[in-house]
């Protein structure tokens, strides 16, 4: 398991000591083209249903996509613990180029009567898309040292903040050109960034390829496919519990804002405060990343679900939307760093070969907690006004914080590895 800290101070600069290291810079680009459909398929399936069915169908594709992507990635995590990276990536990368091309095709006239082929795509794009983000977590501790892990997951968090920028942006423009553009777009960028990744020689190997415990010298063993994995593990299971709560309070923190732009009858205030705020979560987890702060992770995590909590109160108290905006953005500056502290303490309590797929039940929490909390955040943004929303965002954080608090002993390493050695260049 991951070591929880390190000795000695951080380097003052520590994202130039992190890209000194060989390789890192290669698979962090290769990591952004990888995860560049995440921030594209959604919005591309919103408008190709739009244009081939109606605002019935776009519903329709988003949902199966989201179903099949929310099923598959456990079980992608799961194969990235048992075979090697590069087999799984391409394997992936293959059949997800292959689902866009079908939905990049139904923007023809042929394929507009009839559901069966957008769905098709749609499920096969999300059972698909390739696991660029686990296999990068597990890779960082085999070659960043431990005072520098805290600022590479944040750089992986911060790129994922910046895919939902770019993405959408990109489908406004090559939309503009074809509506199949952005889809065309996006499986290049898988394709590119899935060979980037690999050529960068620092993905791990599954951890089911070490020596068998308790086995014969060179012996091999894989973990059985079909069990419940790292949940029976209780520090992942608690850790899980905090994710389930904090994770669906930013989408929550959107409805309400989106109520105050409907309140004002102003829908453009939605797009930029949300824009202010993913250029607010840019810069938070850029400067969090910058140096070592004192305490432990969960302390740490703890702390950032406090702070967007009480963000979330101001929010709810604020007269006007500009106000609301800036309690948006304050709230905003721990999104990145929160994500990047979840997925370390995930890489602590991570029981051995299973780490992968323990960083893809961290993104299953989100998805069940929104579909948890997001029709109550509806109900109550309609009945009580936007403070509604606001107020059980600040609830969500406020309790996950606590509860990730009270279990910080359950998040301790059990074995510390030997100190990986930084290559100098």
């Amino acid at each position: 398991m991951e070591k929880s800290g390190g000795r000695g101070d951080r380097p003052a600069n520590s994202y130039r000591a992190l890209f000194a290291i060989p390789g890192t810079g290669r698979l962090l680009v290769g990591y952004l083209l990888a995860r560049m459909p995440v921030g594209v398929i959604g919005l591309s399936l919103l408008l190709l249903g739009q244009e081939t069915g109606g605002t019935a169908r776009s519903g329709l594709l988003v949902g199966a996509f989201s179903a099949a992507l929310m099923i598959a990635t456990p079980l992608l995590g799961r194969a990235l613990d048992t075979f090697s990276a590069s087999r799984v990536l391409l394997l992936t990368a293959v059949a997800h180029c292959a689902a866009l091309a079908l939905l990049a095709a139904c923007w023809s006239v042929s394929a507009v009567s009839s559901p069966a082929l957008p769905l098709a795509g749609a499920v096969l794009a999300g059972a698909s898309l390739p696991p660029a983000g686990p296999a990068l977590r597990v890779a960082l501790p085999t070659f960043v040292p431990d005072e520098l892990l805290t600022t590479s997951f944040t750089i992986e968090a911060v790129i994922l903040e910046t895919v939902y920028v770019i993405g959408p942006l990109l489908v406004g423009v090559l939309g503009a050109l074809a509506g199949w553009f952005p889809l065309a777009a996006a499986g290049v960028a898988t394709v590119t960034g899935v060979a980037v990744m690999l050529g960068s020689a620092r993905l791990a190997p599954p951890a089911a390829a070490g020596p068998a415990a308790g086995g014969p010298a060179g012996g091999r063993t894989r973990p059985a496919l079909w069990t419940l994995g790292p949940l029976t593990d209780g520090g992942v299971r608690r850790l899980l519990v905090g994710a389930f709560l904090f994770l669906p309070s930013l989408a929550v923190l959107e409805v309400g804002v989106a109520g105050v732009a409907g309140e004002l009858h102003r829908p453009e205030l939605l797009g930029v405060i949300m824009a202010v705020a993913a250029a607010a979560s840019l810069s938070g987890g850029l400067l969090f990343g910058m140096r070592r702060w004192p305490g432990s992770l969960p302390v740490h995590m703890t702390v950032l679900a406090g702070w967007f909590a009480a963000a979330s109160v101001l929010g709810a108290l604020a007269p006007g939307p500009w106000l609301v905006g800036t309690a948006v953005a304050l709230g905003s500056l721990v999104v990145a760093p929160a994500l990047a502290l979840l997925s370390r303490i995930a890489g602590i309590v991570a029981p051995d070969g299973r780490k992968a797929e323990t960083y893809t039940w961290l993104s299953t929490m989100n998805n069940c907690g929104q579909a948890a909390t997001l029709p109550l955040a509806g109900l109550l943004a309609a009945r009580q006004g936007p403070e509604g929303a606001f107020l059980l965002a600040a609830v969500l954080a406020a309790a996950a914080g606590l509860f990730i608090l009270t279990s910080r002993h359950r998040f301790a390493p059990t074995e510390t590895p030997a100190p990986v050695k930084v290559l100098q260049t």
